[in-house]
């Protein structure tokens, strides 16, 4: 408890008298002290009494007018302060902003509980400028006795949260060679046995069900429209690997290359929410993987993916430029060397044995953070798994090898890039779009292996315009 002014006031006048007293050598100032001196004591118990007996009958609740709220959006939190029974003391509580909140002035965010009253709420407008989870976790709650002796600030914890996404990208094109692909999010394929492909039990239809439950046999025999409902046969395992490198920060802000990939992986995780699939997720940052998580199926774990993809932010530095990273495979080098055969300049001589080795071409792939994640990505024996990477096509050489490990260790593989030539406004320098799109192909010829382009809407039907208007 922390003492009023009003009580250091009559403390002191209770010292002064008994200052007095012994000068002047008078027992009068001294019975005064002692009356001054048991008169606080008595307000202190009282104050105990009241503090403890209003912190036991509180209760404190918080409140988000919307749950979910994009970046700079604003949202209106409501405080609500009860009291079980009334106490004969006021009481002031105070909303705590978490760190990455903005929120109004104390006054404003607080409430007052009069003595007599046993309830009060208050209403203020907060604004979110960070991305992720906010938690409003706790409130102060300042506590007086009835004399206004004592004071005392107390912490209640209390639960509401907020999810506050990013500005999505408008206009996103996932597709093939400028062809949207639809139903790519996360479904099972026939020869899959994943949740929802085994029959489990019919009912009768209710709103909200889709035509492509109906059980028509069913509904013919029993004059009724009934659906037929399936369990899960056997785990399916999502992997994904997301590129957060700096290198997917190419693009106008709030639409970046890694703007438009996170919101494949966000789709991602809400297919394979909806399946109630296990999933394990790695972000790759310019140096390692960091940070992974799974597989789980729970629903914290497709929460706090979602929360990490959220508030993954790649840093801000060198963009590499699609086509500077090109090591030599080791069969493209000794196709190179063979032409080197018999020239005896000093030019061939110092070049054949750098042609003769593949162990620069291995080491440069096996250091590249995004082949290192996918391959310790895939290879979980005993179930059906599906890895998806997600990334661009600066790392050409990388990504194909990284792409080649998992066409060979997972049961499917699905690849979305995004081409750096349609991050770069127009006009769309077509040899590098035509590039793009041979890389994508070349991926998509591997087998399990399905590559989707992602971009702007806008921008790939500019690049399919250009392109077919351009002389061969």
């Amino acid at each position: 408890m922390v003492p009023s002014r009003r009580w250091a006031v009559l403390a002191g006048t209770a010292c002064f008298f008994a200052v007095y007293a012994v000068v002047l050598n008078q027992p009068a100032p001294l019975l005064a002290a002692g009356g001054l001196t048991a008169w606080l004591l008595v307000t202190q118990l009282n104050a105990v009494q009241t503090m403890s007996a209003a912190d036991e009958a509180l209760s404190t609740a918080v409140s988000v007018e919307q749950t979910t709220v994009f970046v700079d959006g604003r949202a209106a939190v409501t405080l609500t302060a009860s009291l079980s029974s009334p106490v004969d003391a006021p009481l002031d509580v105070e909303l705590v902003m978490p760190p990455s909140v903005e929120g109004p002035p104390t006054q404003q965010r607080s409430l007052r509980i009069e003595p007599g009253e046993t309830t009060a709420s208050t209403t203020c407008s907060v604004t979110f400028p960070i991305a992720g989870r906010i938690s409003f976790e706790t409130v102060n709650v300042e506590l007086a006795d009835r004399a206004g002796y004592f004071t005392e600030t107390v912490t209640n914890s209390v639960d509401a949260q907020c999810l506050v996404e990013p500005p999505s990208p408008d206009g996103i094109h996932v597709g093939r060679g400028g062809e949207i692909a639809g139903g790519i999010f996360g479904e099972h394929s026939s020869e899959q046995t994943g949740p929802g492909l085994v029959p489990h039990e019919t009912r009768q239809y209710l709103p909200g069900d889709t035509l492509s439950q109906v059980d028509w046999k069913t509904t013919a025999r029993m004059n009724h429209p009934h659906i037929r409902e399936f369990e899960s046969e056997s785990d399916y395992l999502l992997t994904m690997v997301v590129d957060a490198r700096s290198q997917m920060n190419r693009g106008p802000p709030g639409r970046t290359m890694f703007d438009f990939g996170r919101e494949v992986a966000l789709g991602l995780v809400g297919a394979a929410e909806s399946h109630s699939d296990p999933i394990s997720a790695r972000l790759v940052s310019d140096d390692t993987t960091a940070w992974e998580f799974g597989p789980s199926s729970s629903l914290n774990a497709y929460q706090m993916i979602r929360r990490h993809l959220l508030t993954a932010d790649p840093a801000d530095g060198y963009l590499r430029r699609d086509g500077q990273s090109r090591p030599l495979a080791p069969t493209e080098a000794l196709a190179r060397g063979h032409l080197l055969e018999g020239d005896e300049s000093r030019f061939a001589t110092t070049l054949r044995p750098f042609l003769a080795t593949s162990s620069s071409y291995v080491s440069r792939v096996n250091d590249d953070p995004l082949f290192t994640a996918v391959k310790a990505s895939c290879g979980r024996g005993g179930r059906d798994d599906h890895l998806v990477l997600i990334t661009d096509d600066s790392s050409k050489v990388e990504t194909y090898e990284a792409v080649v490990v998992a066409s060979k260790r997972s049961s499917q593989t699905s690849v979305f890039l995004t081409p750096n030539v349609l991050f770069d406004g127009p006009p769309i320098d077509r040899e590098r779009y035509v590039a793009f799109e041979e890389f994508r192909r070349r991926l998509d010829r591997l087998p399990n292996v399905t590559a989707y382009e992602v971009s702007p809407t806008a921008a790939i039907e500019l690049a399919r315009t250009e392109t077919a208007a351009a002389p061969e």
